[in-house]
This record gives C-alpha cells, sequence and structure tokens, in this order.
C-alpha cells in the first residue's frame, strides 16, 4: 500500500539518526564469540519500528487448525529460549506480501530459497531458523504482514555461528541499501529521494559493516 511521503526534514533526519543508531544495526557479529553470539540470539526479541534488522530465534513446532473469526491452518513456533507457543497463520508464510518500500511482492525466504507454498511451510516445522531481517507490508486483504530472511540452525556451534555471522551483515547491508533507494517509505524516511542528504551516512554504515568481519572476537 502506498503513502505519499512527508517530507518533513526534521522528521526524516530523526528517524534516519535513529535507525543508525539502532543496537541491532550496530552490533558488530565478529566481536564476540562463538557462544556469546548464539546467546545472543537466542535471548533477544523482535525489534522495534526503527529497527531494520533482527536477531530472533525461531523453532517451528507443528501444524495445527485454528479456529477464530476463521477456520485456517496456523503454524505453531517458539521464540528464544521461550516455551510459550504462538503461531501465524500458514497463508502468512506461504503468501507475498507487497511491501511498504518497493510497492512489490515480496517473500518470506529461508536460506536461498523463497517459500512458495504448503510443503515449504511444513517442511519448516521441528527446524530452528535465525531471523535476520523482516520486510513490512500487506497481504491481498491489506492486512499488515511481514517477509522474513531466515537461517537453518542446526545445532552446531560453529557453523551456526558462522551462519548468523553472515546472515547479520548481509542483512543490515541490504537493509541499508532498501533504505538508499526507497527512502519514502513510511517504514524508513518518508521522503522523497534527493530530499536531503542521507546518502552520505548510509553509504558509511555500509562501508564499515562490509569491514565487520576483521574485528577479532573478545575471550570468554
Amino acid at each position: 500500500m502506498y503513502y505519499p511521503p512527508k517530507n518533513n526534514l526534521e522528521y526524516s533526519q530523526q528517524r534516519l539518526d535513529g535507525i543508525l543508531s539502532r543496537r541491532r544495526l550496530c552490533f558488530n557479529p565478529y566481536t564476540v564469540s562463538d557462544e556469546r553470539l548464539l546467546e545472543i540470539a537466542q535471548t533477544t526479541g523482535w525489534g522495534g519500528d526503527l529497527d531494520i534488522t533482527e536477531i530472533v530465534t525461531l523453532h517451528f513446532t507443528r501444524m495445527r487448525e485454528v479456529k477464530d473469526f476463521r477456520q485456517y491452518d496456523g503454524i505453531y513456533m517458539t521464540i528464544g529460549e521461550s516455551r510459550e507457543e504462538i503461531y501465524v497463520p500458514l497463508g502468512a508464510l506461504k503468501n507475498p506480501i507487497t511491501a511498504n518500500d518497493t510497492i512489490q511482492p515480496e517473500r518470506t525466504w529461508v536460506g536461498k530459497k523463497p517459500i512458495r507454498n504448503v510443503e515449504d511451510v511444513i517442511s519448516l516445522v521441528g527446524k530452528t531458523y535465525f531471523v535476520s531481517r523482516k520486510v513490512r507490508g500487506v497481504n491481498i486483504r491489506g492486512e499488515n504482514r511481514v517477509a522474513y530472511r531466515m537461517h537453518r540452525i542446526i545445532g552446531k556451534v560453529t557453523r551456526d555461528a558462522s551462519t548468523i555471522r553472515e546472515a547479520m551483515c548481509a542483512a543490515k547491508i541490504e537493509m541499508l541499501e532498501r533504505i538508499l533507494a526507497n527512502p519514502q517509505s513510511r517504514d524508513y524516511l518518508d521522503c522523497r529521494k534527493g530530499f536531503f542528504d542521507y546518502e552520505t551516512r548510509l553509504r558509511l554504515a555500509i562501508e564499515i559493516i562490509s569491514k565487520f568481519h576483521g574485528a577479532t572476537p573478545e575471550s570468554h
């Protein structure tokens, strides 16, 4: 759904300041040990309005029919170390959304493959995934939905830590580039392209993140 940008300089500058200062974006996963990184991924919840990246671990537990004001299939999951199950409609993962920023179809991805059908959703059950980012948008009914970028976690510390580090950095750069391309989105700066010089700071942030891998982990 498209909303005309506000084009309010103070507001857009505050949005830029807020986005670039968020801990999830600034965190360099190469500065901590493998064990500490996995702990962070297991204990961090969903980000807020200004967070363009995520540090969340999901474990999908089961499929079950849900009955509220309508009847549908839901996929249940736990978040991080919590034992509380929550669910989302199967269609929320299976169907594309219209992204708020590009106004184009966007799907949830697992690794390098998009989720496209019921079988793809069912295959998540019993497995654990790290979520590196989500793109906000709406479904065909105009309801708010998100498209996730998920990465399989297999329970091997070194491999999982490597997966999370690579996913984190890729997501940071991807989302900063989406802001550069779509500053007009209300999820980002809410201003037209070139309204003020946001590009210098965004490109500097991308450059800094691209060099994260050279950091030396702290000892634990």
